[in-house]
């Protein structure tokens, strides 16, 4: 601890502000200061080509954007393809009939009879083809959809 106190003590006597020059002392060493001319440019020419590299991928990602594309492009389904939700709860037959005609906007032919007799309660989303098919599968009809 000695030898530590002395080397502390000497720096403190010896210390000037502003006096000490790093790159002096790199020189007196032998030893080239950290930062040479010649690498500052380089450090300048690889950052200038970082934002020159980063501008094009910009460029590139704005003429080819996918979403773009997706958003341009317009799908049209008939009513037949259309999935929807319906909702029936202990309705009658033809007021289920009507809903269908409602929702997707299409006929339903092939109404029994006895069609206040059938009472329906559904959770149903998909097409009206399917969701007529499912209703003639429970209650034993042969409903169509035009």
């Amino acid at each position: 601890m000695a030898d530590n106190d002395k080397n502390i003590r000497f720096v403190a006597r010896h210390y000037c502000k502003g006096l000490f020059s790093a790159d002096a002392a790199w020189r007196r060493l032998g030893i080239a200061p950290s930062m040479s001319i010649w690498r500052r440019y380089r450090v300048a020419a690889v950052l200038a080509g970082a934002i020159a590299l980063s501008a094009a991928a910009a460029i590139i990602y704005h003429q080819y954007d996918v979403r773009a594309e997706i958003e341009s492009e317009t799908l049209t389904l008939s009513p037949m393809e259309t999935v929807k939700v319906v909702d029936f709860e202990n309705a009658p037959l033809p007021v289920v009939v009507e809903r269908i005609r409602e929702v997707y906007g299409v006929e339903v032919d092939g109404l029994p009879e006895n069609a206040d007799d059938y009472v329906l309660s559904l959770h149903y989303e998909g097409t009206p083809v399917d969701l007529v098919d499912t209703i003639n599968d429970l209650l034993s009809t042969e409903m169509t959809v035009k």
